[in-house]
């Protein structure tokens, strides 16, 4: 495992000369500070394959890690052979890829937060240290309160499954029993969807692109779906996205306790907004005579 550091020093070596590692290191570069100032690490493996239960397996872009039970020491491994494997699936678009990556580093450092903030809220409870043995047993607890908030209502369970399709990128995740084996099949517990659920809900309330839509053409490399009169994966992509954007509003309605999440995910990272042009503002500031 490397760091950001010496990656960005070594720009005389020929990975970083290549046109999509150098736009995958400049949104590096802009994505660290956010992730200082929370106190999270950055890493970068160039690791092809990854061991993964007992099988070894390709690695995924990136992976939020943090310590078993406390939740602690918060990392984001980027992996940079399967980022910039998506430059040739992107066409060698440069402002399509840079989109793709702007917008799965924004995914991560959701991730990084929403496991921030409920090690803040449990560390601060005496009452929720008495009910739970550690901050991820409470982080699970309140994953499975929101699926049962939502999946009261067929608008939630709708939503709650366009969702997983779209994490997935499977197309016949069509009830909540499957859901539930294939939230076990990939990570190994019930509701782990709810925490992807959260970063594309607060992806759109933020008004960007959710990580599947930034994909855009890639996704008809593989055509992973029948997509019928949609005529392209990437249309049927972008119709599901627009129907979980419309049922936003009814989620935060349905679910008390994802509403709770997102505020206060929302409110950690326009902090961060707010400390990162605090620099630029005091800059243009007139100087005092």
């Amino acid at each position: 495992m490397e760091t950001l550091a010496p990656f960005i020093s070594l720009r005389s070596a020929k990975f970083t000369q290549d046109r999509p590692a150098k736009v995958l290191f400049e949104e590096f570069r802009r994505f660290k500070p956010s992730l200082t100032s929370l106190g999270v690490g950055f890493s970068v493996s160039r690791a092809k394959v990854r061991m993964k239960g007992d099988k070894w397996r390709k690695p995924p872009y990136f992976a939020c890690c943090y310590n078993i039970g406390d939740l602690g020491d918060v990392n984001i491994v980027a992996f940079s052979y399967a980022l910039i494997a998506d430059w040739n699936l992107m066409e060698a678009d440069i402002d399509q890829y840079r989109k793709r990556i702007h917008s799965a580093l924004r995914e991560e450092m959701i991730h990084a937060v929403q496991v921030l903030t409920v090690k803040k809220r449990y560390e601060r409870s005496a009452e929720l240290r008495g009910r739970f043995d550690d901050a991820e047993i409470y982080y699970d607890s309140l994953l499975g309160r929101i699926i049962e908030e939502l999946a009261s209502s067929n608008e939630g369970e709708k939503a709650v499954l366009t969702a997983a399709k779209l994490y997935y990128e499977d197309w016949t995740i069509n009830s909540m029993e499957k859901l539930r084996q294939t939230d076990r099949k990939y990570h190994g517990r019930d509701g782990y969807l709810v925490s992807e659920l959260i970063r594309q809900v607060t992806q759109i309330r933020f008004g960007e692109l959710i990580s599947e839509e930034a994909k855009g053409k890639a996704w008809d490399k593989h055509r992973i779906f029948f997509v019928g009169e949609y005529g392209t994966t990437e249309n049927l992509m972008k119709s599901m996205a627009a129907t979980l954007r419309q049922a936003v509003p009814h989620l935060v309605n349905l679910s008390p306790t994802l509403t709770e999440a997102l505020i206060e995910i929302e409110g950690t990272i326009k902090s961060i907004h707010r400390n990162e042009r605090a620099p630029d503002v005091a800059a243009e500031a007139p100087m005092l005579r």
